[in-house]
């Protein structure tokens, strides 16, 4: 058993089926221990006194169909030390249930609203949950993006008032690559920092180049081809020359039949891919996105 005092958030984003769970805490490691999902199962945030168990027998429960209620139940009523537990969980449905234990360390509490759950424990007050959930449903982007900008919130509210240390953010989506059953789209964590959540930031910033791409993919395959257009005008406003943005515009191009405009695009990109250009060249001679393309003989000619 570990003592993870901390705040955490537990949401789902029905559209893209996705969930996800960001933590903060003043405890080494925060971010591989509080968060526990799996695609079309559900998410789990287990910590005060957190029981190690809670997660991956809570994802058991919820796949053998329990609902988030049941499963709550469950792994409290067989643990004697439950009054010392905080565990949130989210189900395939969206339906949300919490456990604030009585002998969690003050401020502890917990609070939920469409698609989210929030809780903390040795917070400096209820505010920070309250900024949690705000942030979260006032914020732009997608499900990380969301996720981030709620811890951010709340540790400007205040925050674990014994400070910072660990944080993580973690996504899950059903096939999230394409090319098999991995699930996990965005798992970045800070185990040791003075400034987690400024460095999970940097680390998302990292990561999300190829989120937009591989959702822009899914947009397209879903005939939602205004989404994917509104999700990269979003990414590429903060990040014009990003490659992996630009690789997804050449996609979004390609799938609505803009051949001219595509392949110009690649061609600007493969001449300032420098060492990256043959690895380029193989992503979209191989990669489903750019199909509309692969017999095109000016596309094959670009690819030589």
């Amino acid at each position: 058993m570990l003592y993870l005092s901390t705040y955490s958030i537990v949401a789902f984003d029905k559209e893209l089926e996705e969930f996800g769970i960001a933590v903060q805490s003043r405890a080494f490691r925060a971010g591989a221990i509080v968060p526990h999902a799996k695609a079309n199962v559900g998410a789990i945030a287990s910590q005060a006194m957190a029981n190690l168990s809670y997660g991956p027998k809570g994802l058991e429960l919820l796949q053998e169909g329990l609902s988030a209620h049941e499963t709550v139940q469950r792994l409290t009523a067989e643990d004697e030390q439950r009054e010392h537990r905080q565990v949130a969980v989210i189900d395939s449905q969206g339906h949300i249930a919490q456990h604030t234990g009585t002998e969690c360390l003050e401020w502890a509490g917990h609070k939920s609203g469409k698609n989210w759950a929030a809780q903390g424990n040795i917070l400096v007050g209820r505010e920070v949950l309250d900024a949690m959930g705000e942030a979260f449903e006032k914020s732009e982007g997608i499900l990380a993006e969301k996720l981030m900008a709620a811890l951010e919130a709340a540790q400007a509210a205040g925050g674990d008032r014994r400070g910072q240390q660990a944080g993580g953010i973690l996504v899950v989506r059903p096939n999230a690559y394409f090319d098999g059953v991995y699930d996990r789209l965005v798992d970045v964590r800070v185990d040791d920092h003075p400034e987690p959540i400024k460095e999970l930031r940097r680390l998302l910033g990292i990561a999300l180049p190829s989120v937009h791409l591989l959702t822009t993919r899914l947009f397209l395959e879903r005939q939602s081809p205004d989404r994917a257009h509104a999700l990269l005008d979003r990414a590429l406003a903060k990040d014009p020359q990003q490659p992996l943005l630009r690789l997804a515009w050449i996609g979004y191009l390609a799938r609505t039949h803009k051949r001219s405009e595509a392949l110009q695009e690649i061609e600007r990109l493969l001449a300032k891919a420098g060492t990256d250009r043959e690895s380029f060249k193989r992503y979209l001679k191989t990669n489903a996105l750019f199909q509309p393309l692969h017999n095109d003989t000016e596309f094959q000619r670009l690819m030589q």
